[in-house]
């Protein structure tokens, strides 16, 4: 099952575990495309770092696989 980060602690917490990220983002059709793989670099207020790209955190959706 797939748990969805949203807050600064959850964000804090996979960037922590060294956890892979994967970035879904919506087309204007509401389909969900999935963009990236990766761990998280850093993360602010407005983007989340993941390899060498930064994803606005309002246009983007961050999940992680829980076990």
């Amino acid at each position: 099952m797939n748990k969805t980060l949203s807050t600064d602690m959850q964000l804090f917490a996979a960037a922590l575990a060294q956890a892979n990220v994967a970035v879904i983002q919506w087309t204007a059709d509401d389909i969900p495309v999935f963009v990236a793989t990766g761990v998280i670099e850093k993360y602010t207020p407005l983007y989340v770092k993941i390899g060498e790209t930064n994803y606005l955190r309002d246009e983007s959706e961050f999940r992680i696989e829980e076990r």
